[in-house]
């Protein structure tokens, strides 16, 4: 009984230590950017390692003054295997996530 727990333990360890998803060799597959220079911007890209994002602003003015409205998402693959989205908005009223279990 006692060698049964010795062995499921050190099974467990290995689990444990197994090297993850190397993140850091990651390749960027998609870059999209455009900025005018003055009142807006957008910007998209995906990497080889499941991760997306995506990103638009534009200046609104209103006669209490201006603000950058930002609107975007990114998601991306976990550890334990599941994909999770966030959207948000991002205004003069501060900032909005929203996240999401996709898979």
């Amino acid at each position: 009984m006692k060698y049964q727990f010795v062995v499921l333990a050190c099974l467990f360890a290995v689990v444990l230590t197994a090297p993850q998803q190397d993140d850091t060799q990651a390749e960027t597959l998609r870059l999209e950017s455009e900025n005018n220079g003055v009142d807006k911007y957008n910007f998209a890209y995906e990497t080889s390692n499941g991760i997306t994002r995506s990103e638009e602003g534009e200046l609104k003015t209103t006669e209490e003054g201006a603000a950058i409205v930002v609107h975007g998402s990114t998601s991306w693959t976990a550890p334990d295997g599941k994909k999770y989205e966030m959207t948000f908005t991002a205004d003069e009223l501060g900032y909005h996530p929203t996240f999401t279990l996709v898979a």
